[in-house]
């Protein structure tokens, strides 16, 4: 998968896996469109409302518990460890997903990344509360407790807003923003515009086709769920 400048110190996300895209077949061209097509929709939406939790619910699964579970920060036993129900689990995947974007889209739309310019400032209000929590002190550190997650998610949430509040007006449509969602674009080391044969990190059966659609930071795996078609999740790095 294609590395992203953008990090976050304590977030170690499961990225799914990338399986080479099987080559596209006449029949499977209009699927592929239209899961295109909610891509940007999903782009769109997000550039309106900076909020990655009410657009992944416009167009999610109906079922994204396996999304939720494999792109956290914690693993499977993790979850048993601290008996973490479905709602909190949600609660973090958006809360990390929220800030991983806000973050990028920050970052990409103060600087070109083809460029020799310094590294973007962090704003002072961020970097207190970065150096406050004890989650960014240690990369490793992981909460030890259903208490200390949702610590960790009101954290994420508040750096969110942060990163919100700095954002500059129209961020996502700038020159800078969108020469580097064409910089990322074409430096994919795999053929995007593909088609997985179903894909076990989604819970997606084998028979099922998932569409890869790659939309700079935005990388996209989409199926069709009866008549529509659905994200099924975002990979990042």
């Amino acid at each position: 998968m294609r590395k992203l400048i953008v990090s976050l110190t304590v977030i170690s996300l499961s990225t799914p896996h990338v399986t080479l895209a099987q080559k596209i077949l006449p029949r499977t061209q209009v699927q592929q469109r239209r899961a295109e097509k909610i891509a940007d929709r999903f782009v769109d939406r997000f550039q309106q409302t900076l909020d990655f939790g009410s657009v992944w619910k416009e167009f999610r699964l109906s079922d994204p518990s396996c999304t939720h579970r494999a792109n956290g920060n914690l693993s499977e036993n993790d979850y048993a460890k601290l008996r973490l129900n479905g709602d909190i689990i949600e609660k973090l995947y958006i809360a990390t997903m929220n800030l991983y974007y806000l973050k990028a889209v920050y970052e990409l739309s103060h600087t070109r990344i083809d460029s020799k310019s310094e590294d973007v400032s962090t704003p002072a209000e961020i970097e207190v509360i970065e150096k406050r929590s004890k989650f960014f002190q240690n990369d490793d550190r992981k909460p030890q407790s259903y208490e200390e997650v949702s610590e960790l998610i009101g954290t994420f949430d508040q750096l969110a807003r942060l990163y919100r509040k700095y954002l500059p007006k129209e961020a996502m449509k700038s020159a800078t923003w969108r020469a580097n969602e064409k910089n990322l674009r074409s430096r994919s080391e795999i053929a995007y515009a593909g088609v997985l044969n179903g894909d076990e990190t989604f819970c997606i059966a084998k028979g099922s086709n998932v569409y890869i659609v790659d939309r700079g930071i935005f990388y996209f795996y989409v199926v069709a769920e009866g008549d529509k078609m659905k994200v099924a999740g975002l990979g990042i790095d």
